[in-house]
C-alpha cells in the first residue's frame, strides 16, 4: 500500500518540491495550507489534471482539535512540519511577529500524534534552520553546536527543536530535526535576498528598475538548491533510528559573489568600487543582448543601510559530514547552476512585465 504523508506549508518552496518528490515515490500526499505563497502555483501544477494522490486540508495552527481530527482521519506514516517561523531580509533583532506568525509548532504536532495513538507508527520531521546558530561566530556548525539565536523567529525554532528531541527521548517517538542552511530556488519567497537579487537584476535589464539596493555584501552564506535539500528531509525519515542532521553544501560565498554570478547569467560583467556604505556595482562589460538596453558605467548595485541586519551572521560555516556519511547525500546542483535557474525564471517574468507595461 502507498505510504501516506502529511506536509504543512505545502505551498511553500520546500513543500512544493517535497510534494513532487513524494508523488514520484508513490506516496499519497496531504497538504495543510496556512498561508498562500508564490509556490502555490507549483503545487497547483502537480494537481492538474486532478491528481488523486494529492489532497489539501484547512487546519489553522491554533485549532488543535482540527489537527487531532485530521490525524485521526489520515493516520499518516510520515509528517513533514515545514511551517516554521522564518526571518526575512529586514527584521528587527527581536519582534513578536515572526514567532507568533509560526504555524503548527512541534509541541502541538507531537501532542496530536500521541493523542491519536500514532506515537509508534508515525514518523515526524521538523524543519529547523541555521538561524538557530546565528550568533555562534567563527565556528563550524555540526549537530553538537550550542544554539545562540539572533532573532525572535530563531527563539521559536529552538523551542520546536528541543520539543522534537524531548519527545524522541521521553516517549520513544520517531522525531527528528533537519538543521538546513540556506536553500534557494525560483520558488523562493521574494522576502529573501537571493530572490531579491535575481529578480532585481532581471528587472533592471528590462527597464523595470534602475538599481538593486542591498545590505552587507561581505556576508557569507552556504547556498544550495531546495530541490536537493528536500531529498534529505525524506531520507531522514527512512533511517532505522531518528537523528538530527545539519544539511548544507559546506561551501560559503559572499552576497557580492552571488550578485556577480546573477549578473553574469544576464550577460553583465560587474566591477565593485568604493568601500562600506559607498560600495557600488558598476557595469564593466555587456556580453549578452539581454542587457543591451544598459551601458558600461551604469551603477546597478548600491548599499542601503536599512538592509543591514543588526546582528549579521557572517562567520558561520556548516559541516554536513554526518548527512553525507549516514544519509549518503551530496548536493547535485552547483551554486552557479542554481543562480542561472533562478535568473532565467525571473527574466521570463520581467520580460512579460515589460511587455505589458509597453503595450498594456
Amino acid at each position: 500500500m502507498s505510504k501516506v504523508a502529511l506536509i504543512t506549508n505545502i505551498t511553500g518552496q520546500d513543500g512544493s518540491y517535497l510534494t513532487e518528490l513524494l508523488l514520484k515515490k508513490g506516496y499519497k500526499v496531504h497538504g495543510v495550507n496556512l498561508h498562500y505563497t508564490q509556490s502555490a502555483e507549483s503545487v497547483g501544477e502537480v494537481q492538474r489534471p486532478h491528481n488523486p494522490h494529492l489532497s489539501f486540508h484547512d487546519c489553522h495552527g491554533e485549532n488543535a482539535q482540527g489537527l487531532d481530527d485530521l490525524l485521526a482521519t489520515l493516520r499518516p506514516d510520515e509528517i513533514y512540519n515545514l511551517d516554521v517561523a522564518e526571518p526575512v531580509i529586514i527584521e528587527p533583532a527581536f519582534s513578536e511577529h515572526p514567532a507568533h506568525g509560526a504555524g503548527i509548532s512541534a509541541l502541538r504536532m507531537l501532542e496530536a500524534i500521541r493523542a491519536q495513538g500514532l506515537e509508534h507508527s508515525t514518523r515526524y520531521y521538523h524543519a529547523s534552520s541555521s538561524e538557530l546558530c546565528g550568533l555562534v561566530k567563527g565556528m563550524t556548525i555540526n549537530e553538537m553546536v550550542t544554539f545562540n539565536p539572533p532573532s525572535s523567529a530563531a527563539v521559536a525554532q529552538i523551542c520546536d527543536f528541543w520539543a522534537a528531541v524531548n519527545y524522541r527521548e521521553t516517549f520513544g517517538m520517531y522525531a527528528c530535526n533537519g538543521i538546513l542552511f540556506n536553500h534557494e530556488s525560483p520558488r523562493r519567497s521574494e522576502n529573501f535576498v537571493t530572490r531579491k537579487i535575481t529578480r532585481g537584476l532581471a528587472n533592471i535589464t528590462q527597464g523595470l528598475e534602475g538599481c538593486l539596493y542591498l545590505g552587507n555584501l561581505n556576508a557569507l552564506r552556504d547556498w544550495g538548491h531546495a530541490r536537493d535539500y528536500v531529498k534529505t528531509q525524506w531520507l531522514m525519515l527512512q533511517q532505522a533510528k531518528p537523528e538530527d542532521f545539519v544539511i548544507a553544501t559546506g561551501v560559503q560565498y559572499t552576497v557580492r559573489q552571488f550578485v556577480t554570478f546573477a549578473a553574469l547569467a544576464l550577460g553583465i560583467k560587474l566591477r565593485f568600487v568604493g568601500k562600506g556604505l559607498e560600495e557600488k556595482g558598476v557595469i564593466a562589460a555587456i556580453i549578452s543582448p539581454v542587457a543591451a538596453a544598459l551601458k558600461v558605467g551604469d551603477v546597478v548595485v548600491a548599499i542601503d543601510p536599512r538592509f543591514i541586519r543588526p546582528e549579521e551572521i557572517s562567520q558561520v560555516s556548516a559541516n554536513p559530514t554526518k548527512a553525507r556519511r549516514q544519509l549518503g547525500w551530496v548536493p547535485e546542483t552547483s551554486l552557479r547552476d542554481l543562480v542561472i535557474e533562478m535568473v532565467q525564471a525571473d527574466l521570463t517574468t520581467a520580460k512579460e512585465a515589460a511587455r505589458l507595461k509597453l503595450y498594456g
